[in-house]
């Protein structure tokens, strides 16, 4: 299947289950927000969390649209998640913003709050 066929299953998508790996090869599946662009998904999390730990440690992945419980709704594919910086983030920051609105104004404030970082992964396919 070519790159651009595996991402149209994502289009009009509002979550993807995100696998990452730990250390001992188990697999965790969580339900997250994500955007596409540059042919790539980005999603964003809080820097301490469980999920980034994980692709810290192993950057093979495997997503899957979703719902918000995380129940499969396509194809799963395997990728690689890159930690993304600088200019990236803020952007993806904004493109998330567009496509989730005040619920994405939520989290920020939360984690502002709590004085949280965030990290952006891109899920190279």
């Amino acid at each position: 299947m070519r790159d651009d066929t595996k991402l149209n299953q994502f289009q009009n998508k509002e979550y993807i289950r995100l696998e990452t790996f730990k250390k001992n090869g188990q697999m965790i599946p969580t339900p997250v927000w994500f955007v596409v662009e540059d042919d790539m998904l980005f999603i964003r999390s809080y820097a301490n969390s469980g999920k980034v730990k994980r692709m810290r440690n192993n950057p093979h992945v495997r997503v899957t649209p979703s719902d918000a419980l995380g129940r499969p709704h396509g194809v799963t594919i395997d990728a690689t998640a890159i930690r993304a910086n600088g200019d990236v983030e803020i952007k993806i920051s904004q493109l998330l913003y567009r496509k989730y609105g005040l619920m994405k104004m939520s989290f920020d404030l939360w984690g502002a709050i709590k004085q949280l970082d965030w990290a952006v992964f891109a899920i190279k396919i």
